[in-house]
């Protein structure tokens, strides 16, 4: 397997990238009151500087897919070709079609609707880590 762990044995880390500042102090709230170390980012660039700065060693990352010059499908993307093991959780308020249109060409990938309750969040963070660990379903699968 490819995925490498977090530094802390027994602490996921979990990077939270939306530009709605709403979202992400939500998530870092629910995500670390279950016990997570949480980062946020509010774009493309910051999520890559804060990856690279842990090194890559994050366990999941929660992307929104409708962002401001970056989209989360193209985030995805530049993630991977640096770092392949986190698990990826895809958020959205948009429909379908316009997740299809933004590159998300497989709508059984990881995903989390918004607005989402505390017991939505950490259920679906819960899932993705769970397929990652079995190998398969949390690896989205994106328009070239």
């Amino acid at each position: 397997m490819d995925r490498e762990p977090s530094e802390l044995p027994g602490i996921r880390t979990a990077l939270v990238v939306d530009d709605a500042g709403v979202v992400r102090r939500l998530s870092f709230r629910v995500l670390s009151e279950a016990g997570y170390r949480v980062f946020e980012a509010a774009g493309a660039v910051e999520a890559l500087e804060v990856l690279a700065m842990l090194r890559g060693r994050v366990d999941l990352v929660l992307v929104d897919v409708m962002m401001p010059e970056v989209n989360g499908v193209d985030l995805v993307r530049l993630i991977r070709e640096e770092w392949s093991y986190p698990a990826i959780l895809f958020m959205s308020a948009y429909p379908a079609e316009i997740l299809a249109r933004e590159g998300l060409k497989d709508l059984r990938v990881q995903f989390l609707a918004k607005p989402f309750t505390r017991s939505e969040l950490l259920g679906a963070a819960e899932r993705t880590l769970a397929a990652q660990v079995k190998g398969g379903a949390a690896r989205p699968r994106l328009l070239p």
